[in-house]
């Protein structure tokens, strides 16, 4: 399974159009996007007052014990009105 951080370094690799699995000199490309992808993770680490909401509104209807979706609910907030974003519950 793919770690978050490496998923998160493949999709800023692919955004700037190269193949998934490209490598160059034997390593793969998506490695050379760590960096910006650990920013952007880390930018992340300090949920906003959308995020909590909507995490406290998931565990409220009765799902605090379902990380994930209350993770995702965080995620799709912290979503919300970004250009290009793809809709919420995708």
């Amino acid at each position: 399974m793919k770690t978050c951080l490496e998923r998160v370094a493949r999709a800023l690799c692919e955004l700037d159009a190269n193949p998934p699995d490209a490598t160059m000199d034997g390593k793969p490309l998506w490695q050379d996007y760590l960096p910006e992808a650990r920013a952007a993770i880390m930018a992340l680490r300090e949920p906003d007052a959308a995020m909590i909401e909507a995490g406290t509104r998931k565990a409220d209807d009765g799902q605090k014990n379902d990380l994930g979706g209350i993770y995702r609910a965080m995620i799709d907030a912290a979503m919300e009105g970004a250009p290009n974003a793809p809709p919420t519950g995708t």
